[in-house]
């Protein structure tokens, strides 16, 4: 018998600790038709349903392909992304992710979702992406930058939320179900929670963080390390990493529109940050895994 943990049932504080927000959502803003796209899963997570045409997520040697009204969900791991030249798709991002950093929805290979359950899920999926084009944007990654009264934000939020459910129990039924948080210190998934919300224009120290958490600056440290093998600082750089590596390399956003968003006050600023982490400059890490990814399109 599955104990409630390897059921997915947790106590209502646990599930506060998952922060979930959209990150974008359109339909057929964007040209996708013979795109082909490999590489690592990435935050935020990525839904796409097909409008035109058809799309494929290979991870190793599975296979998965979604035809004209079936909704498709990539692989958190490495895998290649093939669009057909007639492609087009509704693509929601967004961010559920446990405050030990991992997301809430982690295929291992590409999940197809179809048949009569789907249709519920897409019209949710058009009433968030009218909603959103409407008052905050469209086919941006600045959603959590737009303005917004109480009435907009929950509005967001409950239309974000009705589509994130239906998409939840698809992918259960699909054998994929959610994952759950790490057992950990309360207070060391408190503190890895108000990293993962924390705006990355916002500065912050160590003080500040034990603060948050109720505890001294040298409890923090230990008790997140036996958490998260990691500290505070290193655990945060991570996440501002990952966040860069998306911004530039999938996004495709200008040096300077990906400095801003991290938090610097210039592109030379945030240039130079991210050559010290990825031992070269944001284009030329760019032109360089483009010119991975053709290579290895040719071998193929």
């Amino acid at each position: 018998m599955l104990s409630d943990s390897e059921a997915g049932i947790l106590r209502l504080r646990d599930w506060a600790g998952l922060s979930c927000r959209p990150v974008y959502v359109y339909d057929r803003a964007y040209p996708v038709g013979g795109v082909t796209w490999e590489g690592e899963g990435t935050s935020p997570s990525a839904a796409w349903l097909v409008r035109e045409g058809s799309v494929c997520v290979t991870t190793g040697r599975h296979k998965a392909t979604a035809q004209v009204g079936e909704w498709i969900v990539p692989s958190r791991g490495r895998h290649r992304c093939e669009f057909s030249p007639d492609a087009a798709i509704l693509s929601m991002r967004f961010n559920a992710i446990w405050p030990d950093g991992r997301p809430l929805i982690s295929p291992e290979r590409g999940v197809v979702l179809k048949g009569a359950g789907v249709r519920g899920l897409t019209r949710l999926a058009k009433r968030l992406e009218r909603f959103s084009t409407k008052n905050f944007t469209l086919a941006d990654t600045g959603m959590e930058w737009k303005r917004a009264d109480a009435v907009q934000y929950l509005a967001l939020n409950r239309h974000f939320f009705a589509w994130l459910e239906v998409f939840v129990r698809l992918l259960g039924e699909a054998e994929c179900p959610p994952t759950t948080p790490a057992r950990a210190d309360e207070r060391a998934l408190r503190a890895a929670h108000v990293l993962n919300t924390l705006p990355m224009t916002e500065s912050w120290d160590l003080e500040w963080l034990a603060g948050q958490a109720g505890v001294s600056v040298a409890q923090l440290n230990r008790l997140f390390v036996a958490a998260f093998e990691t500290t505070p600082k290193a655990y945060h750089l991570e996440r501002r990493k990952r966040t860069a590596a998306y911004l530039v390399g999938e996004e495709r956003l200008p040096i300077k529109q990906a400095a801003l968003a991290l938090g610097f006050s210039s592109a030379c600023y945030f240039t130079a940050w991210f050559r010290a982490q990825f031992g070269e400059p944001p284009r030329r890490w760019l032109a360089r895994k483009a010119a991975e990814e053709q290579r290895k399109n040719e071998t193929v």
